[in-house]
């Protein structure tokens, strides 16, 4: 969440530091992204798990200057690292 809160980086920049945390199907979701359109400018507090009922599978609520957003995390396998699936947007935000 912090690679992804930088609407104040350019596409190019936010890219190189968000791309590398991404899973297959993330990185070609958000490839045409405008980080400018962002609401969230930085991370607020801990993450939290809210779902791990799967060893590949987990939701995290990460609090952001926009709200709370969850992030859909993923991983191939037990020893692969996790990455991110997805942003969820806070309610209320666009």
């Amino acid at each position: 969440m912090a690679a992804y809160a930088r609407p104040d980086l350019s596409f190019e920049q936010w890219w190189a530091g968000l791309q590398p945390l991404l899973d297959q199907k993330a990185t070609q979701d958000y490839a045409f992204i405008d980080p400018a359109r962002i609401a969230a400018t930085g991370v607020t507090g801990p993450a939290v798990i809210t779902n791990d009922d799967s060893a590949y599978v987990a939701t995290v609520a990460v609090p952001t200057t926009a709200g709370t957003y969850s992030v859909v995390m993923s991983r191939a396998d037990a020893t692969s690292p996790w990455l991110t699936s997805r942003f969820i947007l806070p309610e209320g935000v666009n």
